[in-house]
């Protein structure tokens, strides 16, 4: 009857049989008992009515034992039969919670028993597994999360319209509860850097530069809205934690390719508007002052080439205003630092020769180098200069 291997069932046969066994060997005790007074001999049956009154109280004992283990089994095997999809873990967690307080409830005597160590190990095993369930259930599951259970659990299933609860518990996921965790934590960690994704895509497709005239020409200088030059700082930030998760290799190439979208968007837009300010400036010295153009000939034809190539990077960031798509153009940067360099040698020939008017005429010594450009540039326009005097 403590066989740790019976079914309720056959143990409700035994303990049936015992009931039997029990009351044939009551009855002889009476009659032993009723024939031992007659002889005065009654104290020599005494032994044998406490065996037997044990016997019955530890009937009882097991009786109460198998009850408990018929109604877990049968809640069980009732849940067995649920399909996947309706499954509700906090509801078997409730009543499991239940069952784990009746075990402990049961009389201190039978806990040496194999039955009550079945009952106890079956009532553990699935409070252990109930959190696991829940967890299988996060949406952020995908067919390549669940293969890597089965290569932990060593079997194999597919998810049909079917596929029960009797399917998930013969994992036997109570012996693989951190593996299990580990799983779900990646599904989880995956389904984030997957949506991550989708927005950077969609960022990536509505942030446009904008052009903005410059003084009265036909040339249009880009600049970026505040908000859309944060966005791109978040996503930075974004892909740089994505590309430290230890969860990475599913989305490597997309995020290695976001990666260096991002930085090219990142270094062209600063290279692009330093070259941009800085064009804007010399442009006016270089083009439009005679003077400049005798004093500085070599310079001056420099600058043409300049302006003619600067030009035509920004006719191509018109061309494809999207951020991402215009800063991921092969060669840009390299042009653009070609352009930097090339300014460069533009403003040192302008500063000597702005060191040169300011030791002619001290006083230009006392203004800053953008009013001295301003002065200079529009000396044959009075009325500009004259707010400078």
């Amino acid at each position: 009857v403590l066989a740790s291997t019976l079914q309720p069932r056959d143990a409700y046969t035994r303990l049936g049989l015992s009931a039997s066994q029990m009351s044939a060997l009551q009855a002889e005790e009476r009659n032993m008992s009723t024939v031992a007074s007659l002889f005065d001999f009654g104290d020599k049956v005494t032994a044998s009515t406490t065996l037997i009154a044990t016997m019955k109280a530890e009937r009882r004992l097991i009786k109460s034992v198998w009850d408990l283990s018929g109604i877990v089994a049968s809640q069980l095997e009732e849940w067995k039969e649920i399909l996947w999809a309706d499954v509700d873990p906090n509801t078997m967690e409730e009543v499991t919670k239940g069952f784990t307080k009746a075990v402990r409830g049961l009389d201190k005597t039978v806990r040496e028993w194999p039955a009550f160590s079945a009952l106890d190990m079956m009532v553990k095993n699935f409070l252990i597994t109930v959190p696991c369930i829940s967890d299988l259930k996060s949406p952020s599951m995908r067919d390549r999360h669940w293969r890597q259970l089965m290569d932990i659990t060593k079997v194999e299933f597919s998810f049909t319209n079917d596929f029960k609860l009797r399917n998930m518990l013969a994992l036997n996921l109570h012996n693989f509860v951190d593996d299990c965790g580990e799983v779900v934590d990646r599904a989880q960690k995956e389904d984030k850097m997957e949506v991550a994704l989708g927005k950077l895509e969609e960022t990536g497709k509505t942030v446009e530069f904008e052009f903005n005239q410059h003084n009265e020409t036909d040339v249009r200088l880009i600049s970026m809205k505040e908000e859309d030059f944060e966005t791109l700082e978040e996503n930075q930030l974004v892909v740089q934690g994505m590309m430290a998760s230890k969860y990475l290799a599913t989305f490597e190439g997309p995020v290695t390719a976001w990666q260096k979208q991002l930085s090219s968007v990142s270094d062209v837009l600063t290279q692009m508007l330093d070259v941009q300010r800085k064009w804007a400036y010399l442009e006016t010295l270089f083009i439009g002052s005679e003077e400049v153009k005798r004093e500085l000939p070599a310079d001056a034809e420099r600058f043409k080439s300049i302006d003619s190539t600067f030009k035509q990077v920004l006719k191509g960031f018109l061309e494809s205003k999207n951020c991402v798509k215009s800063c991921s153009r092969d060669g840009l940067m390299k042009e653009l630092e070609g352009l930097a360099s090339d300014l460069e040698l533009c403003e040192k020939a302008l500063a000597d020769f702005l060191e040169a008017k300011r030791r002619i005429f001290p006083r230009f010594y006392f203004v800053s180098q953008t009013m001295l450009l301003d002065v200079l540039s529009n000396g044959n326009r009075p009325w500009v200069v004259a707010k400078h005097v």
